[in-house]
């Protein structure tokens, strides 16, 4: 029809950018999410582990999986908190990863990991 003015396309096409934005920092965002619990659900099955293996054997196990997780960058081997007593573990980590979410725009994300489970006899 001749009486529409098409005022609507301006809109759609700043909302279809606003999405398209959206998209794209969730794509920058959500590994450095996933890296963290990926690095979370690994120590909480380190934290099990029976009471005979040595805290400097959980470090290098730790830091092995921090290197699966490709995050040595951010994490070092004194990250790792470890106290051990009679019946339970408790493993601590915090960390800084810096990460860009838009072209120009970079944030620095806190992550802290904390596990206290009971110990495998």
């Amino acid at each position: 029809k001749r009486s529409e003015r098409g005022e609507g396309r301006i809109q759609s096409f700043i909302w279809l950018g606003v999405f398209a934005l959206a998209i794209y920092a969730g794509w920058n965002v959500v590994p450095v999410y996933i890296a963290n619990y990926n690095l979370a659900d690994k120590v909480n099955q380190i934290c099990r582990t029976p009471k005979s293996v040595k805290d400097e054997q959980l470090v290098d196990m730790l830091y092995k999986e921090v290197q699966e997780n490709r995050l040595d960058g951010y994490i070092q081997r004194s990250c790792f908190r470890i106290s051990t007593l009679d019946t339970s573990r408790r493993i601590t980590c915090e960390y800084e990863r810096e990460g860009r979410v838009l072209p120009g725009w970079n944030r620095t994300f806190r992550f802290t990991i904390n596990s206290d489970q009971p110990l495998v006899f």
